[in-house]
């Protein structure tokens, strides 16, 4: 069912994590692929609601700023999502920018599923605040504490779904960390940066790190978490800003 939709897509994305030259078998790359998030579905989906964090600062100038990621969230695994980010002071000589920010996710495909076969609800959220300054005339830094949660619960009720023989009844998610993040944003032309970020996870010690290009509309780049099946996500996204 859901999971086993996604296997030629993965087999794919697996792309990103071998060397050029090598030569991929895709079936089995996506049956290998598929197998590790059947085992781990809750880590696979914690990792697609952090896809749709807000990440990149509120520029300069403006007080309001939302985010809304397409790519791997929305398509195709259909995660919906939005995050903004609030800024509570602008930087001034001695002091740094200071914002807060946070946003909400939601598993919509469980929304339109027929519910005699399959129940439940998967939903997460973010917040936190960061820290900006001035690193130099194109260049800042940002310091931020975030804490991150998805949680919820799908059965599969008439029968297990058989992902590569793997049965699956139901799929918990309870998961919850705290991130130190580490940020530095590069501005490379007229309303246009290239952002990078890192967190770590106070609690389980989960890393992941970031690399987003930032235009006017337009946010795009990939995001890499070694211990994930999957190790490299790319990212494309929208973004507002006041």
């Amino acid at each position: 069912m859901i999971l086993k939709r996604f296997a030629p897509l993965l087999a794919v994305a697996a792309l990103f994590a071998l060397p050029a030259q090598a030569k991929v078998d895709f079936a089995s790359k996506g049956k290998s692929l598929a197998l590790e998030i059947a085992t781990n579905p809750a880590g696979f989906l914690y990792d697609l609601h952090q896809m749709s964090e807000s990440a990149a600062p509120t520029r300069v100038g403006r007080r309001l700023s939302f985010d809304f990621q397409m790519i791997p969230t929305l398509l195709p695994f259909t995660i919906a999502n939005i995050g903004g980010r609030l800024n509570l002071l602008s930087e001034h000589p001695g002091l740094p920018q200071i914002e807060v920010f946070g946003g909400i996710s939601r598993l919509m495909a469980l929304s339109y599923l027929d519910t005699t076969e399959v129940e439940g609800s998967i939903n997460g959220n973010h917040y936190g605040a960061s820290v900006v300054w001035s690193a130099h005339s194109k260049a800042r830094v940002q310091l931020g504490y975030e804490v991150s949660t998805l949680k919820g619960k799908v059965e599969f009720k008439k029968e297990p779904v058989d992902v590569f023989g793997t049965k699956l009844t139901e799929i918990t998610v309870g998961a919850q960390e705290r991130f130190v993040l580490v940020g530095a944003e590069l501005l490379r032309g007229n309303r246009r940066y290239l952002f990078t970020q890192m967190g770590y996870g106070l609690q389980t010690s989960k890393i992941f790190s970031r690399v987003l290009f930032v235009g006017r509309v337009f946010q795009w780049g990939f995001t890499v978490f070694p211990e994930s099946a999957l190790v490299i996500y790319p990212n494309w996204g929208f973004r507002i800003g006041f």
